[in-house]
């Protein structure tokens, strides 16, 4: 859910063990990148045990931010709302979440 600060889940697991039915793999480093098909590891971390079980990982992590702020902006209609989320965008200070939603989602 706040991936604009921590990245997505590929992005945070470094390293995987994956114990299948056929024996076991293991993800060591992640250099060099995989640059001639798809990376092993996104199949695996979305593939809910289809591929096998994740018996050991290694994930990055961050210090807990010294100061945590949540807020709510009301818009008057939801295309001031798309325009604020395109400025975000191009903006510098992205917050780690933020959605943009309509009454009937809300």
């Amino acid at each position: 859910m706040k991936k604009n600060y921590y990245g997505n889940i590929e992005d945070i697991v470094q390293n995987i063990k994956i114990v299948t039915s056929k024996g076991t793999y293991t993800k060591l480093s992640e250099w060099p990148r995989i640059s001639n098909g798809p990376d092993l590891n996104h199949l695996v971390l979305g593939s809910e045990g289809n591929f096998g079980v994740i018996t050991e990982s290694v994930v990055r992590i961050r210090k807990i931010p010294e100061v945590k702020r949540y807020g709510s902006i009301i818009f008057p209609d939801f295309e001031v709302g798309i325009k604020f989320m395109d400025e975000m965008a191009r903006g510098r200070l992205w917050p780690a979440s933020i959605r943009l939603v309509d009454n009937i989602q809300f």
